[in-house]
């Protein structure tokens, strides 16, 4: 601890340019705070991974001092020392035998594929998404601590919804905090021929991603609904709603209405959201669209023009590139971020010279060409051993929250419940894009195992063991 503190008063040293106090006062006071108090700091932390324009924020532009880096690391200072010091076991879950198979192979992807400077690029970026997915775990293991932790997703896909109207409204803002994440609407006015709109990224980087964020976080505010003791909690649950349908709409996306559509079937299914209520709120959303729909939603989610001319026949000459490159390797992959220059190699169509000399002038390096699909995306990077392990782990993940749900209070149940439709959603959404490394999920799938251990108290060994 003295060590960190120590290396937190230099580097303040260093960006201050020599006036340490500018910096080292106020750091300590934060390192000391999260230390003390981990769940503060996981609460933040949280809220700064998944909103990667606030935790992109580098100063001096010195990548190991992004907010989100900074936050985890005392965080990860203050479980260890909480760990230590109560004699508190690891989390364990089931999950953890198939999602250690997964990183085993994201681990040894420079050796396993052609691809060693990328693939190292990879260890570094799993090694972010499973960080907020272990603290989450170990620290979201009491009641209170869960509902920090789901508080804090509620929080930051709120707060990630209000930035996405500002954009909407201040279309001229950008903003830049992070290598390759700005604050900032984009027009779209080649989609649909004659229709022009604006397309919003919520400190998310970009519009699918942000939708996708928004559906997943989304049934966590049924969840706070329904928990709520005051009528001003539940009013600000349905703010939270209304906030995060918002951002939805404002995407102009089409894929995180078929997640949103799965989480509520599930929740129906499970009679955690009663249908009568449910059926009369869509039947006035559906008589009052034509005056709060935005121009150009309808043209772009439901049009056969936009289905002829928009993403869709791209997405088609993409996935069957993405089919053909697993053909090739199926087995270990073509390693971490190859679809694009694969797809460039090998295309020999308009689609592929366009990102080809997207490439060259540096307006769209390569390597940001994905397979828009979780699934294949996944494939075409780390083969088939790479793929199964990891859906086996999003498998898994339903199955123990299920028996959560069984096992648990009536609030456990209802967050088991909530957080299983969450990741459906998440799941439903990675078939029309590669969503694998939103930082939401990873902190759902840490809460998820949080829970389960405050109603069957796992920890590491297992029983027997």
């Amino acid at each position: 601890m003295l060590a960190g503190i120590a290396l937190l008063v230099m580097l303040g040293t260093v960006i201050s340019g020599g006036r340490p106090v500018v910096l080292a006062v106020p750091g300590l006071l934060v390192a000391i705070g999260v230390v003390l108090a981990p769940l503060v700091g996981m609460a933040v932390m949280v809220v700064t991974q998944i909103i990667w324009v606030i935790g992109g924020y580098a100063p001096a532009g010195i990548g190991l001092l992004a907010v989100s880096k900074i936050f985890t690391g005392l965080t990860a200072l203050g479980w260890l020392t909480a760990m230590l010091r109560n004699r508190i076991a690891p989390t364990w879950a089931p999950h953890m035998l198939p999602l250690a198979a997964f990183a085993a192979v994201a681990l040894l992807a420079p050796v396993l594929t052609p691809a060693f400077a990328s693939g190292l690029v990879g260890v570094g970026k799993y090694a972010m998404m499973f960080a907020p997915y272990l603290l989450v775990a170990n620290l979201a293991i009491t009641p209170r601590g869960l509902r920090v932790a789901a508080a804090a997703v509620s929080v930051a896909a709120t707060l990630s919804a209000l930035l996405a109207i500002v954009e909407r409204f201040m279309p001229g803002i950008d903003l830049s905090f992070g290598q390759g994440v700005s604050l900032g609407a984009h027009l779209d006015s080649g989609s649909i021929e004659g229709v022009h709109f604006v397309r919003v990224t919520g400190g998310i980087g970009d519009a699918n991603w942000f939708s996708y964020t928004m559906v997943t976080a989304l049934p966590l505010c049924l969840y706070w609904f329904t928990t709520a003791r005051t009528l001003w909690l539940r009013l600000a649950a349905v703010a939270m709603a209304l906030l995060q349908l918002v951002g939805v709409v404002l995407s102009y996306t089409r894929t995180p209405l078929i997640g949103l559509a799965g989480a509520v079937a599930y929740l129906v299914w499970k009679r955690r959201l009663p249908l009568a209520p449910l059926l009369a709120a869509a039947a006035l959303g559906a008589a009052t669209a034509p005056w709060w729909l935005p121009e150009g939603f309808v043209d772009r989610i439901f049009s056969e023009q936009y289905l002829r001319e928009g993403s869709t026949p791209m997405r088609r000459e993409i996935f069957a590139m993405a089919l053909q490159l697993i053909g090739q390797r199926p087995l270990l992959g073509f390693g971490y971020e190859q679809f694009g220059p694969q797809f460039i190699e090998q295309s020999r169509t308009e689609l592929g010279d366009e990102y080809a000399r997207r490439d060259e002038d540096g307006s769209e390096p390569a390597y940001l060409l994905r397979a828009h699909n979780l699934y294949l995306d996944v494939w075409v990077m780390h083969g088939i051993v790479g793929l199964l392990p990891l859906v086996l782990f999003y498998l898994l993940l339903l199955r123990e929250l299920e028996q959560t749900a069984a096992h648990g209070s009536s609030d456990q149940a209802q967050l088991a419940t909530i957080l299983s439709a969450c990741l459906l959603a998440f799941y439903l959404c990675g078939i029309g894009g590669h969503s694998q490394e939103l930082k939401i999920f990873w902190v759902l799938a840490g809460l998820a195992a949080g829970l389960r251990r405050v109603v069957f108290g796992g920890a590491w060994p297992p029983a027997g063991r």
